[in-house]
């Protein structure tokens, strides 16, 4: 089977438009993709949400799109951003509805976020080279490339489902970071695709009749804007990030050497940081330790940092005890190792619950009052009482 085909520029075009409407087999298949990949993101699992991608048809409207723009063809772009409307209203609904159905069921779904989301969440511009590379391709495969084995490899390349379903856990979780991100890679995704699937479609010629030798202007203007913008958007994002990154790790040097100063021998196991108010950073430190830290400690780690960071530092300090010990030679095979016995340690328990007898007794030892004391059977030893004799 030849891999490139000799059909006229119409059968292409009407097989183009024909992929971008939303019929049945569009839906269904927009349904299904849609709960692959959001159940794959849930579930942290990279394959399920890879079988998503070969699924998920929406490349279908946007190679439409590209191919509407090139002009002439103005009612079959309108179906095209239709059909693309509507999937991707199905895709975060249908996700948003599953992943408040796993939140409540008795599974441990999203209370850690999973990977595959988190990787959804912070485009950067090499997200915008990918899809650019991906919408040019994608558009070759489409006009001359058939029946191809590039195209499952185009579908993965120009990943469009996983980004909105993460929209829609986003919105579940109501988690702005999540959502924005993932909303933002498929808007890079989207427009990066429509634009060079244009450009490629009318290298190939398949423009309409009367532009076919010259590509318009002011659209390949039109298209730049969005991509323009996009691009100083995901650099901005990644400046930020690398920045970040850089702090966070300023941040864990500082309170390494100043654990090692104040507590030796301690682990630094983790670092949470956030911004205050007053421009100060809120740190929050857990600390492995076989020594347990005092307040002076904490306020000496605190003085370190913030002298080495030349900031105002809030801090929390989290100790986990640690006992170290030493390599020790292993004893003989036949030898008997001393296990201490815990069979006191229950006894604790049980005291609490005596404690409080001890203080009913008192009460109950005010029962010698003088109302029972006629009595003689409850008085014996006070035969030696005056009345008595």
């Amino acid at each position: 089977m030849p891999a490139h085909t000799t059909l006229p520029p119409g059968r292409i075009r009407a097989d183009i438009f024909r992929s971008g409407r939303a019929d049945l087999r569009f839906r269904l298949l927009v349904w299904f993709s849609a709960v692959i990949a959001t159940l794959g993101l849930i579930a942290d699992s990279t394959a399920v949400v890879i079988g998503a991608m070969l699924v998920a048809p929406l490349l279908g409207p946007l190679m439409a799109i590209g191919e509407a723009s090139l002009g002439g063809r103005t009612r079959q772009g309108l179906i095209a951003v239709g059909a693309l409307g509507e999937g991707i209203v199905a895709a975060i609904a249908i996700s948003f509805v599953l992943a408040h159905v796993t939140m409540l069921s008795s599974f441990d779904a999203l209370e850690a976020l999973p990977d595959e989301v988190q990787a959804r969440t912070r485009p950067n511009p090499l997200d915008l080279g990918i899809a650019l590379a991906g919408g040019a391709i994608g558009a070759y495969a489409v006009a001359r490339m058939r029946d191809s084995a590039a195209l499952p490899g185009v579908a993965i390349a120009t990943a469009l489902m996983p980004p909105l379903c993460t929209v829609g856990i986003g919105f579940a979780i109501e988690d702005r970071g999540v959502w924005g991100g993932a909303l933002l890679l498929f808007a890079t995704n989207l427009a990066a695709i429509v634009f060079t699937a244009g450009i490629v479609f009318w290298a190939l010629g398949l423009g309409p009749r009367r532009r076919r030798n010259g590509y318009p202007l002011g659209q390949a203007a039109v298209g730049l804007v969005p991509i323009a913008l996009l691009g100083f958007t995901l650099f901005g994002l990644s400046a930020r990030a690398v920045g970040e990154a850089r702090e966070a790790e300023s941040l864990w040097d500082a309170s390494t050497s100043a654990l090692a100063d104040v507590l030796p021998g301690s682990e630094l196991t983790d670092l949470k940081r956030s911004n205050g108010p007053d421009g100060s950073i809120n740190l929050h430190l857990t600390v492995r330790t076989a020594i347990e830290p005092t307040l002076a400690d904490a306020e000496a780690i605190q003085s370190l940092i913030a002298q080495r960071r030349q900031k105002k530092i809030a801090l929390v300090l989290v100790s986990v005890p640690a006992i170290v010990l030493d390599p020790a030679r292993p004893p003989a095979r036949d030898a008997t190792v001393t296990i201490p016995a815990r069979t006191g340690t229950p006894e604790p328990t049980p005291e609490p619950t005596l404690t409080p007898t001890p203080t009913a007794t008192p009460a109950h030892a005010a029962t010698p009052t003088p109302a029972p004391t006629p009595s003689p059977t409850s008085v014996p030893p006070a035969v030696g009482n005056s009345p008595r004799d």
